[in-house]
C-alpha cells in the first residue's frame, strides 16, 4: 500500500512540472508578440538606416470605411473638396476648394478598370427590349416605359449598382448587397451593388438577370458590344471645368474658403514641428493622388531624413531613384512607404505608395508634394 502512496505522489508532482512549464512558455509567447505589435506601432520612430523589407507578398489590407464611404447611402451630398495651396504676402495659405462633379466627368476622370465595369453592366442591361437608359448630373438611370429599373453611380473609386430589387431578400446570400431603402432618392431602386472585383462583375449581371425576370423583360436579339469605356477618355479637372461638367461651388454653397491656419513654407522642419503646424485630417488631404496601381509584392521603408541626405533641393524621390542613391536599400522593393523622421531640409516631390501622416507634413512644410499612388 506505501508503495502505491509513493508512485501516485510522484506522479502528481510530475503533473504540477509540466503545467507550471506550459504556463511558463504560454507567459513568453504573449510577451513576444505583445512586443512585437509594440514595435509596429512604433513603425514611424524607425531607428536603422537600411528599410525594412518584407520578403513574403502582403495580403489585401481588410476593408475600412471612410467617412465618404459611410456618407456612400446618402447621395444627397456628393460634392469632392481638395486642399491647395496659395502664397499670400509670402506665406503658405491652405484653401479647401470644392467641386460637384458630374457622373461623366465622374467616369471620365475613373480608372480603367471602373469603365471597363461600366461599359459591360451598360451593355448587360440595354441588352434588354425597351430598356432605355438616360445620363443626369448624379448618375446613369435605366427605364422601361415608366418605371425605374436600375441607376449607375461613382463615388470615389467605385462603380455601383443601384437595382430595384428588394435588399431584405438577398440578405445571407453571396450578393452581399446593401440596403438604400431609407434614402429618397433611391426609393425606386433601393438595393445597392459595389462592383469592386471581377466576380462582383458577375454577380451584378446575374442581379440584373433577377430584376429583369421579376419585371418580364427578356433579352433582345444578340448584338455585337459597344466600347462605352472609349467614349469617356480621361480630361483634367480644368477642362471638365470649361465643359460645364464640373461645378466649382461658392463659399455660399460649399462653405469653403480659408480654413486652416497659414503656415510658412519652412527650410527645415523636424517631426514634432510638423506635428503640431498641421492637423492630421488636413494633412490626410494634401496628400495628392496619382491614379496608379500599387504592387504589394515586397514592401520597403524609407525615412525622411534619409531623402534629404541622398535628394537636392527641388528634386523628384522615386522608388528608382532610391534604389540608386540610397545604400543598402533593397533592389527587389516593389511597395515604397515612406515614414517621418529626423529633420527635412529639402523641397521634395515625393512618390509613394504610401506615407504617414507625419512624413506628409514634413514634405508640405518645405514645399514639397507627397504624391500617392
Amino acid at each position: 500500500m506505501k508503495e502505491y502512496v509513493i508512485i501516485i505522489s510522484a506522479i502528481l508532482v510530475a503533473l504540477a512540472v509540466i503545467v507550471g512549464l506550459i504556463i511558463f512558455l504560454a507567459a513568453r509567447i504573449r510577451k513576444s508578440e505583445s512586443a512585437d505589435g509594440q514595435t509596429a506601432e512604433n513603425g514611424d520612430a524607425e531607428q536603422n538606416q537600411a528599410p525594412v523589407v518584407n520578403e513574403k507578398k502582403a495580403e489585401e489590407p481588410a476593408a475600412v470605411i471612410t467617412v465618404e464611404e459611410a456618407d456612400d447611402a446618402d447621395d444627397e451630398s456628393e460634392d469632392e473638396r481638395e486642399i491647395r495651396m496659395i502664397e499670400v504676402d509670402g506665406k503658405t495659405r491652405y484653401i479647401v476648394i470644392k467641386y460637384s462633379k458630374s457622373f461623366e466627368a465622374k467616369l471620365i476622370q475613373s480608372g480603367g478598370e471602373a469603365k471597363r465595369y461600366y461599359s459591360e453592366l451598360k451593355n448587360c442591361l440595354l441588352s434588354y427590349k425597351g430598356v432605355k437608359n438616360r445620363i443626369s448630373w448624379k448618375w446613369e438611370t435605366f427605364r422601361s416605359g415608366r418605371k425605374t429599373l436600375a441607376k449607375l453611380r461613382l463615388r470615389g473609386k467605385t462603380l455601383s449598382l443601384a437595382l430595384a430589387l428588394d435588399p431584405a431578400a438577398y440578405d445571407g446570400t453571396k450578393y452581399h448587397v446593401d440596403s438604400l431603402a431609407h434614402t429618397k432618392s433611391y426609393a425606386e431602386t433601393p438595393c445597392l451593388y459595389r462592383i469592386k472585383n471581377d466576380r462582383r462583375l458577375k454577380y451584378a449581371k446575374e442581379l440584373i438577370d433577377n430584376l429583369m425576370r421579376e419585371n418580364s423583360l427578356s433579352a433582345g436579339l444578340i448584338a455585337e458590344n459597344t466600347d462605352y469605356a472609349a467614349q469617356y477618355p480621361y480630361e483634367t479637372t480644368e477642362a471638365l471645368i470649361e465643359r460645364k461638367l464640373i461645378k466649382v461651388l461658392t463659399d455660399e454653397e460649399a462653405q469653403s474658403g480659408t480654413m486652416f491656419k497659414p503656415a510658412d513654407v519652412r527650410k527645415s522642419v523636424t517631426v514634432q514641428e510638423a506635428d503640431s503646424l498641421i492637423k492630421d485630417e488636413v494633412a490626410e488631404q494634401l496628400v495628392v493622388k496619382s491614379g496608379g496601381v500599387s504592387d504589394r509584392t515586397k514592401t520597403g521603408i524609407i525615412n525622411i531624413d534619409t531623402l534629404s541626405q541622398n535628394f537636392g533641393d527641388g528634386e523628384t524621390v522615386t522608388l528608382a531613384e532610391i534604389k540608386k542613391r540610397v545604400k543598402g536599400f533593397g533592389g527587389k522593393v516593389t511597395y515604397l512607404k515612406v515614414l517621418a523622421r529626423g529633420t527635412l531640409d529639402k523641397k521634395l516631390t515625393v512618390e509613394a505608395d504610401s506615407f504617414s501622416l507625419q512624413a506628409v507634413k514634413m514634405i508640405v512644410l518645405t514645399g514639397g508634394k507627397a504624391v500617392k499612388k
